[in-house]
């Protein structure tokens, strides 16, 4: 049965949080990490031609991602920041650069990024303020990229 684009971005994102928390623990290479992960249980293509393309795009893109991430933080520190919210801006960051790279602008896409990240900074941290920190990060961040959508598409309240 074939997975819906949806589906595959979705397990993607779970698999890439894996990879980028271990890559902020370790330092070794994500390709490698992935490698490992993918070797340890059974991953459909899709769903590690994904997540490869993404780190492949974060490693073109690092330093402006990071630096992104960084100026947007209000009252907060890039080294303060929790593994899993790291890694899960990083992982959503790179995919909004990647949207407008390609010049897919999508709402919807916009929409899916968001509403994936915030579920797993949910699932993975139990933290409505970590939920909140992110939803405002990522907000800012979209806001400055796709300056037409910042009315237009919608970032779930986390009250």
């Amino acid at each position: 049965m074939k997975q819906s684009i949806k589906n595959i971005q979705r397990q993607a994102r779970e698999l890439l949080l894996k990879v980028f928390y271990t890559f902020d623990q370790k330092g070794e290479p994500l390709e490698d990490i992935l490698k490992e992960y993918t070797n340890l249980k059974e991953i459909s293509p899709e769903v590690i031609n994904y997540a490869k393309e993404i780190i492949s795009f974060f490693n073109e893109k690092k330093d402006k991602v990071d630096e992104m991430i960084k100026s947007h933080l209000e009252k907060w520190r890039f080294e303060r920041l929790g593994y899993i919210e790291k890694a899960l801006l990083k992982i959503a960051i790179t995919d909004f650069l990647k949207l407008k790279e390609k010049g897919r602008e999508e709402n919807f896409m916009i929409k899916r990024i968001i509403l994936d990240t915030l579920d797993l900074v949910e699932c993975y941290t139990g933290s409505k303020k970590s939920v909140k920190f992110v939803n405002g990060i990522l907000g800012r961040v979209v806001r400055e990229l796709f300056k037409g959508y910042e009315d237009s598409f919608y970032i779930r309240s986390t009250q």
